[in-house]
């Protein structure tokens, strides 16, 4: 006859020993799951959208125009913006130099020093048939004409710096904004009905 006692605790011990492979098994895998929780969050912040700073993109853009834009990550603007940089200092260059050259010119031909003669470098083609008053005239002018220039010049590049400015920040500002089809609005027709009365009703539907 079996021993029901005996029985009783060797069943006891197996019952217990399957309860402690049971918490290592689970120990370990507590063990386990935070390394696997950990790549997990590094997956997700890798797939984080870029929003950048509009306060940082404008004083990127204040620093050095076209710094906003790059930060902004808006690289086809890049070239646009040298250019007109480029540009617009090359016309500042140009005109100032003309506009001393002949300024000298005029000061020299208003004076009663015979030994100053560097307008006749900038006049040569045109001193002929001409007196005195109508070169001083000329030189007048062109001297007026290139410093206008070179005015224009300077606007065009504090403008230039300005718009850098406006768009960087709005840029930053707009970067996330939605732009999909869904923006849009379909009009349609409809013609009631009832009792006779006749009509056309335009109805207009917003997608957000």
């Amino acid at each position: 006859m079996v021993n029901t006692p005996k029985v009783k605790h060797i069943f006891k011990a197996i019952t217990l020993a399957a309860d402690s492979s049971a918490t290592k098994v689970m120990d370990e895998t507590a063990i386990i799951l935070p390394d696997s929780a950990k790549t997990l969050i590094k997956d997700t912040d890798s797939l984080v959208v870029y929003k950048p700073d509009p306060q940082k993109a404008i004083w990127y853009s204040a620093l050095c125009p076209g710094l906003g834009q790059l930060y902004n990550r808006r690289y086809w603007k890049l070239p646009i913006v040298a250019a007109g940089i480029v540009g617009m200092a090359y016309g500042i260059s140009w005109n100032q130099k003309y506009y001393t050259a002949y300024t000298n010119a005029y000061r020299d031909i208003s004076d009663d020093n015979p030994n100053t003669k560097s307008y006749l470098d900038l006049l040569s083609n045109t001193t002929g048939g001409y007196n005195t008053s109508q070169l001083t005239t000329v030189l007048k002018n062109r001297q007026q004409s290139f410093r206008r220039s070179r005015d224009l010049s300077i606007i065009g590049a504090v403008g230039i710096y300005l718009v850098c400015l406006i768009d960087a920040y709005v840029d930053a500002q707009l970067y996330d904004f939605d732009i999909s089809p869904e923006l849009s609005f379909l009009p349609q027709s409809k013609t009631p009905g009832g009792r006779g009365i006749g009509g056309v009703e335009l109805n207009l539907a917003f997608h957000f």
